[in-house]
């Protein structure tokens, strides 16, 4: 493309230059002066000039359609067979002796109490209020309505309204220091005693038996599957692609442009003069008549009913349980015991000195020759003819050193085991049945009667003036901007194409099968027979003694410091808001009600009394007494006894069979589908700019010269006769 674009540059320069020495006179060869043509030696006329129409060459880019291959690769799926190891599982059926704790459900004899209850039955005395109905002749009167039409005068309250003066009062707040009392807590710290339950432990010993774990090792033979690995042969095929090319035909869209006309609406505005109407609303007085419902009091005669409380007192019996305290025996061990001195010999030889061996050998000699403790005073050997327990001679002597080996005294506690009754209180419910009076309140109904206002309205049509706002239209112009459209036409060049076929030659990628060896690895299983131990768990049973800690609560009084509270009054000084009172002025509108005197004739509802009789049934209370039988209840103590079932654990010794699953390994050929990307070579439309030379018509001058020129005239001053050539200037200036 550049290269195309480099000759059509050069083609544009030659046919500047082509012009140039044709408008060039010889002024390069110091000839005639520009614009002049050669004058010959005897006076010629100059050249007649004239212009010719050319066709000169000019690079263009213009857009063209290529196409160019392009690979594109598509996903083909295909299928292969492939080894496949695969374990197979294999039940083997076991056995196992092992070592079971039975539980075995045992029966003992055990007695218990139970408090059972007993049923006994007791005469009662009641009372009953056995009613009575007779009928009774009442005389009541009735009051019977009539209705009488009367005259009435009454007044209506007609508003107006004034505008007054009104004073009025005005809470102003100010401040005003106050002083009050405050009671404030001081508190005190004071000494107290209280009594605390102090745990004091005590061991005791106790035997338990312990079922002991032990393991036991066994010899067990067990089947191994021991793979072995081993190559075989396997011929395959295998998909080896090569290229291969086709010649192929296909069509190209070449485009060309084209004059097209056509008609476009050209919207524009115009302001048009447009009439419309307006409601324009105004204010008319209208007489208006309404209803207003004005109240009035009227006294009714009403009856209600009211409930009378009335109170009775009953009595009955409940049950109540207490808890008594009972006082048993319970047999306690303690430990009288007490630190008593022993005393100990202490090793050492009988040499010099050693009558005090056991003190040091720097205890203060005595006549007895022993040393001195708090247990002895004498400190020797007490012998029948020495009561002292000396030796008979000085401390430290050798004829004095006989006596026995040194005695040294330790405190050891001595235990005194003491078995004794203590009294123990526990608590137990008793059951007693307690006679208990309540008060029950019932209600009686009373009619009775009573006077009560009551409030009516009746009509009364009135009259008032209302402003009522009405409308009337009128007629108004304003300018309105009206859209319209003209049509013109319009000329635009159009694009098509048209249709090329062309002939290209395509690589196409095929494949060939071909068939080949590999060798490939397989697993085979070979059976084993090994040996191996196995720890078994067993158990025995053992006694084993331990020492257990128990508490013992001991009371012990203390002392601590409480906190009590007390108040102290104090003096404070506040401030208080207060309020006073100001007398303000203000104009205030009052409305003051004008009576207003009216007449109307109304319906009266009246009533006159008559006396009727009537039957009225009465009721009447008697009291009978009575003897009713009541069952009771008592609670016994019984006792029973029951049989106690109670679990042992027996070692028993049981076999049991277990599955174990052993694996075999199998080898097949298994189907597998895989995905090939197989490349597609296809050719492709792409839009490509090219550099192409376009004729061109250019106006180029050409000069002619008449017959009187000779041939060999030539230029003045060239210094020589040049031939002009036709359309020329001096083609050469010698």
């Amino acid at each position: 493309m550049k290269k195309m674009m480099y000759q059509g540059l050069a083609g544009l320069c030659t046919a500047l230059l082509f012009a140039a020495n044709v408008f060039a006179q010889c002024g390069d060869c110091g000839g005639c002066a520009s614009g002049f043509a050669c004058v010959a030696a005897g006076g010629a006329a100059g050249p007649a000039v004239a212009y010719e129409t050319r066709t000169v060459m000019r690079p263009q880019l213009v857009s063209e359609t290529r196409l160019v291959p392009t690979t594109t690769y598509q996903t083909e799926t295909r299928t292969r067979m492939r080894t496949v190891t695969r374990q197979v599982a294999k039940v083997q059926t076991r056995e196992q002796t092992y070592t079971v704790n039975v539980p075995e459900v045992r029966t003992r004899t055990e007695s218990y109490t139970v408090c059972v209850p007993v049923e006994y039955t007791e005469e009662v005395p009641y009372k009953v209020q056995v009613p009575v109905t007779t009928e009774v002749e009442q005389t009541y009167q009735v009051s019977v309505p009539y209705t009488d039409t009367v005259e009435q005068t009454y007044t209506v309250c007609v508003p107006q309204t004034k505008e007054v003066e009104q004073t009025y009062t005005v809470c102003v707040p100010y401040t005003e220091p106050q002083t009050y009392t405050v009671s404030v807590p001081v508190r005190e710290q004071v000494e107290q005693q209280y009594t605390v339950q102090v745990p004091v432990q005590k061991t005791r010993t106790e035997t338990y038996e312990v079922c002991v774990p032990y393991t036991e090792p066994v010899e067990q033979t067990y089947t191994v599957q021991v793979p072995v690995k081993k190559m075989r042969t396997e011929t395959y095929q295998v998909c080896v692609p090569y290229t291969d090319t086709v010649t192929q035909t296909y069509a190209v869209k070449v485009p060309y442009t084209e004059p097209h006309t056509y008609t476009v609406q050209v919207p524009y505005c115009e302001t048009v003069e447009q009439t419309y109407s307006v409601s324009v609303p105004y204010t008319e007085p209208v007489e208006q008549s309404y209803t207003v419902m004005v109240p009035y009091t009227e006294q009714v005669e009403q009856t209600y009913t009211v409930q009378v409380p009335v109170t009775e007192t009953k009595t009955a019996t409940r049950t109540v349980t207490k808890c008594v305290p009972v006082t048993t025996m319970k047999t306690v061990t303690e430990d009288h015991g007490s630190y008593q001195c022993q005393a100990v010999e202490a090793a050492g030889g009988a040499g010099a000195g050693a009558g005090c061996g056991a003190c040091g050998g720097s205890a203060p000699s005595n006549p007895c020759g022993g040393c001195s403790t708090a247990c002895n005073p004498c400190g020797g050997c007490s012998t029948a003819c020495n009561s002292c327990g000396g030796c008979g001679g000085a401390a430290g002597v050798v004829g004095g050193s006989g006596c026995a080996p040194a005695v040294s005294y330790r405190q050891v506690w001595v235990p005194n085991l003491v078995t004794k009754e203590v009294p123990v209180t526990t608590y137990q419910r008793q059951t007693t049945e307690e006679p208990y009076t309540y008060t029950t309140t019932s209600y009686v109904t009373e009619t009775k009667t009573r006077t009560v206002p009551v409030t009516k309205c009746r009509p009364e049509t009135r009259t008032r003036t209302v402003n009522v706002t009405r409308y009337r239209t009128e007629q108004r112009t304003r300018p309105v901007q009206v859209q319209k459209v003209r049509t013109e036409e319009r000329t635009v060049n159009v694009t098509k194409c048209k249709t090329e076929t062309r002939t290209r030659e395509v690589p196409v990628q095929r494949t060939r099968m071909e068939t080949r060896e590999r060798q490939v690895p397989y697993c085979e299983m070979m059976t084993e027979t090994r040996t191996r131990t196995v720890n078994v768990p067993k158990t025995r049973m053992e006694t084993r003694t331990r020492e257990v800690a128990y508490c013992e609560m001991v009371p012990e009084t203390r002392t601590r410091m409480v906190t009590v509270c007390s108040m102290r009054q104090e003096e404070r000084t506040r401030d208080v808001t207060k309020y006073r009172n100001e007398t303000r002025t203000r104009t205030v509108p009052v409305t003051t009600m004008v009576n207003e005197t009216r007449t109307r004739s109304i319906p009266v509802t009246k009533t006159r009394l008559e006396t009727r009789t009537r039957m009225v049934p009465q009721t009447t209370y008697k009291t009978e007494e009575g003897t009713r039988t009541v069952t009771k209840t008592r609670m016994e103590n019984q006792t029973r006894e029951r049989e106690v079932n109670y679990t042992v654990c027996v070692k028993q010794e049981r076999v049991r069979t277990y599955n174990v699953t052993v694996y075999e390994n199998v080898t097949e050929e298994v189907p597998e589908t895989y995905n090939v990307c197989i490349p597609v070579t296809t050719m492709k439309e792409v839009q490509v700019q090219v550099c192409k030379p376009v004729p061109t018509t250019v106006q180029v001058p050409v000069y002619s010269y008449g017959a009187s020129a000779a041939p060999g005239a030539g230029c003045v001053n060239c210094g020589g006769a040049a031939p002009i050539a036709t359309g020329a200037g001096c083609t050469n200036c010698n």
